[in-house]
């Protein structure tokens, strides 16, 4: 199914900055434009089997991936066949599936900020707490943190996280 007078069709302005570490371990902007997109959608499945999965001519398959660009009929019938985020295939923000958690950089910066407060406010004791007193605790400070809307810019401290921890911590051991 080829483009049509009238067809929304998504270009390569559409692209996403993902992290890629060098050999060094630095962290590397690298561009993902929509194409690259599709592909990663696609996997390891041919295009011409794509093709025929989503009932759509292969040269539909091909073209997007070369040209960057896509019909909005081809996306849509993509997203269901596939489970996939709209918004994600469109802009390469969010998670990639419908359903999934973001795991964005802010997400990973919560974790870590998170991890080194719970060291911080618990010192040598901190091995001593249990594994899954640690990992309730993040998630509990994860949660509340995405709720209150924290961003980057907004990101606590690491004496003000400990203090979160510890009162999450307490929390938890007068719950249970």
């Amino acid at each position: 199914m080829g483009r049509h007078a009238g067809a929304t069709s998504w270009q390569k302005c559409n692209t996403h900055d993902l992290a890629r570490t060098d050999a060094a371990g630095a962290l590397r902007g690298v561009r993902m434009t929509l194409g690259a997109r599709l592909k990663l959608v696609r996997g390891a499945t041919s295009q011409k089997a794509f093709a025929a999965e989503l009932r759509i001519h292969e040269n539909t398959v091909s073209n997007a991936e070369r040209r960057d660009s896509a019909t909005q009929e081809y996306l849509l019938k993509l997203a269901e066949a596939r489970n996939i985020n709209l918004h994600w295939l469109l802009t390469g923000h969010g998670p990639m599936r419908v359903g999934e958690s973001d795991t964005s950089l802010l997400q990973e910066k919560i974790s870590l900020a998170l991890a080194d407060a719970l060291r911080a406010a618990y010192g040598a004791r901190y091995a001593t707490l249990p594994v899954e007193t640690r990992a309730r605790a993040m998630r509990a400070g994860a949660n509340y943190l995405r709720a209150i809307g924290v961003t980057e810019r907004t990101l606590p401290d690491t004496e003000a996280l400990a203090k979160l921890i510890r009162l999450t911590i307490e929390v938890m051991r007068q719950a249970g």
